[in-house]
């Protein structure tokens, strides 16, 4: 059984090339940014920053615009002063270098103005806010990168996209199903129609025999049927003529 091939330096696909620009707000904010550099260095992305560059003699407007145009990415760190010297609004003769780049920027973003957001990233490091960023990264209209921690975890967002190694991809395509239609034959029927409500009622103990009985008193006739009290006129007798033998034997019948 054969190892698998463990990506190194030597085979893994070209590394991308990062150019950070970040101001000199403190030492803090300073080395912030240089523990930034080394972990994506560490990381298989070729960071670049001014700290080397600055051990040897320069001329650092064509250092600065050297390293924006060669960089796949330009990493742009939050700071109080950054946003300053990008807007304008620092001291004469202090952060010339931020302002320089960030001129560059905003050419950059005036010469492509639906995909600059691709290649200037906003990074927001520990202690630091976006707003923070020059006014042409702000408002909530582009992706800014927050990194809450110093480490592999808290740049892994940043990390997957200058690598394109996303964590969320898109599922293939599979094959188109074939989903026949329904028949006419298999549609449901309505149903029984419903008892019409004038109906009827069944009589109450229809399956049973009536029991009637009627009684005469004074010409009222008194009936019960199944139960139930009837008063009746009863028409009277006819007039008798016969005898009184002939009465007695009406009555006897």
């Amino acid at each position: 059984m054969t190892e698998p091939d463990v990506p190194t330096a030597e085979n893994s696909p070209s590394a991308p090339r990062v150019f950070i620009s970040y101001a000199q707000d403190d030492d803090a904010h300073k080395e912030r940014v240089r523990c930034l550099w080394a972990l994506l260095r560490g990381n298989h992305v070729d960071a670049q920053i001014d700290g080397p560059a600055a051990e040897q003699p320069q001329d650092w407007p064509m250092w600065m615009t050297g390293q924006i145009r060669e960089a796949d990415y330009i990493l742009v760190i939050a700071s109080p002063a950054y946003r300053r010297r990008a807007e304008g609004e620092e001291e004469a003769g202090i952060g010339r270098g931020v302002a320089w780049e960030a001129r560059q920027l905003r050419a950059i973003v005036h010469r492509n103005p639906s995909d600059w957001h691709m290649r200037i990233l906003g990074v927001v490091l520990p202690g630091r806010s976006g707003d923070d960023l020059p006014s042409f990264m702000t408002g909530g209209a582009v992706t800014v990168y927050e990194v809450p921690s110093l480490d592999r975890p808290g740049i892994e967002g940043l990390l997957r996209y200058l690598l394109q190694q996303p964590f969320e991809t898109v599922p293939p395509l599979g094959p188109r199903p074939h989903l026949p239609a329904r028949s006419a034959s298999e549609r449901p029927s309505p149903g029984p129609a419903p008892e019409a409500a004038t109906a009827a009622p069944k009589p109450q103990g229809a399956a049973a025999p009536a029991q009637q009985s009627i009684t005469s008193y004074g010409g009222i006739a008194v009936g019960a049927l199944n139960g139930n009290v009837h008063f009746h006129q009863a028409p009277l007798p006819p007039t008798d003529t016969g005898t009184g033998a002939a009465e007695d034997e009406d009555g006897a019948r």
